[in-house]
């Protein structure tokens, strides 16, 4: 069954009842990271967020709006071009929705310039798992009492909470923008290079033997440094599944050299230490896995057919038993999600 409240009290209540029924939810945007996490168990119902799209509040002058979580990220993009400002993360996809984007810590390919997008949510509203109606943070500076709940929100993939409505941080337009190229067997070394010799690139990205750069600014400062060419964005590699590495940005070079041996495509941001690699089976994932968390990194399955999401988190992560008591307290009877993150929560 699926429900597609019209309203965020609607929404609430529609929680509480499943609370009370013990029915299992999944929380849904334009289901754009629906094949990350453990493949779904037992039967339940979702709670679409997509009737939720109302703009708020929108205030220019301060570089801040506030939106419901259903807005498709595409339409908050077209707002905010009207007024020569822009959201980082606008081109995640064309069903992404806000809420998604942020449920799902989708930061965009620009994250080195702009930084990851729990940065740029300003205050959150959430329906917990029991129907209740929570809103944390403040819509022009950041306000934490308790628990930080913008950030907790970011990445929680509707385990903890639906996210309704959230403030967020707006850019100035850039003057302008453009991808760049250069292809060779030293791509590594030349895109290492760029992040010291570049003054704050939008990206700087590895694939293959190809390094990409987005440079941002001023017309006259946007040209293709010495030996590249005008491009397009890269876009990530292709695979029966895709598995999302972690490292930090320092490691990155180990990380590349040990991977080299899979002969497996591979998008890697520099200065931002992940990596998006191509996979075909439970094997390479382990073996991609092996390899991160010998040079203290993680490995998650980012998108990938069911066969192939046994085991997406890789060992449960130290700090488990903590987030058994937030989902306890967001989620009391355990219906939003329930077995999708790591360690079964």
């Amino acid at each position: 069954m699926s429900e597609a409240p019209r309203d965020r009290t609607e929404l609430a209540a529609q929680l509480a009842q499943a609370s009370a029924d013990g029915l299992p939810v999944s929380p849904r945007g334009g289901g754009t990271h629906s094949r990350v996490g453990h493949p779904e168990g037992r039967p339940r119902s979702s709670i679409s967020t997509t009737q939720l799209d109302a703009l708020i509040d929108y205030t220019p002058q301060d570089l801040t709006i506030t939106v419901e979580a259903g807005m498709s990220v595409d339409r908050l993009g077209e707002i905010a071009d009207q007024h020569g400002q822009f959201w980082p993360q606008v081109g995640a996809g064309a069903e992404a929705t806000v809420g998604g984007v942020l449920a799902s810590a989708t930061s965009g390919l620009s994250r080195l310039r702009f930084g990851p997008v729990r940065d740029s949510l300003l205050q959150v509203v959430v329906a917990t798992g029991d129907g209740r109606l929570i809103t944390a943070g403040g819509r022009t500076v950041k306000g934490v009492s308790g628990y930080d709940l913008p950030r907790l929100m970011t990445g929680s993939f509707g385990s903890l909470g639906v996210i309704v409505e959230v403030t967020l941080k707006l850019w100035p337009r850039l003057p302008a923008r453009r991808w760049f190229a250069r292809s060779g067997a030293d791509a590594l070394d030349v895109g290492l290079a760029l992040l010291s010799e570049l003054y704050r690139p939008g990206a700087v990205i590895v694939s293959g033997d190809t390094t990409h750069v987005e440079l941002v600014g001023q017309p006259e400062d946007v040209v293709a440094p010495a030996g590249f060419t005008p491009s397009e964005a890269p876009p990530p590699p292709i695979g029966t599944g895709v598995v999302r590495v972690g490292v930090t940005p320092a490691r990155v070079r180990e990380l590349l050299h040990a991977l080299g041996g899979l002969g497996v495509p591979m998008s890697t941001q520099l200065g931002v230490g992940t990596c998006l690699v191509a996979v075909e089976s439970t094997e390479q994932i382990a073996e991609v896995r092996a390899h991160a968390q010998r040079i203290g990194g993680h490995a998650v399955v980012d998108d990938a057919p069911d066969e192939l999401r046994i085991d997406p988190w890789g060992p449960p992560p130290a700090g488990l038993e903590i987030m058994r008591r937030l989902k306890a307290a967001f989620d009391p009877a355990g219906v939003l999600n329930p077995g999708l993150m790591p360690g079964g929560i």
